[in-house]
């Protein structure tokens, strides 16, 4: 999933590549043009249409689990006092 680095003062962007290139970019970037200053409205952001961002699968996939779970102990408590 590639990430861009957008410095707006400086109207600069970094190549895309995975997010921690783009954190040393901005790393160097904020070290050689601003003196290791944080510069007004720079950001890392996604490239539109890379596809969908894996945190957000994560969230979903882990209550997909906590509902299937529910399920399993629901049908077990049934099946108990059956």
């Amino acid at each position: 999933m590639p990430y861009v680095y957008r410095c707006r003062q400086c109207r600069a962007s970094s190549p895309p590549g995975l997010r921690w290139k783009a954190e040393v970019y901005r790393q160097q970037h904020r070290d050689v043009e601003h003196g290791a200053l944080v510069p007004d409205g720079e950001r890392i952001e996604r490239v539109a249409g890379s596809g969908p961002d894996p945190d957000g699968r994560c969230v979903s996939t882990g209550a997909v689990l906590a509902i299937v779970v529910v399920l399993v102990v629901a049908e077990a408590v049934v099946r108990w006092w059956s």
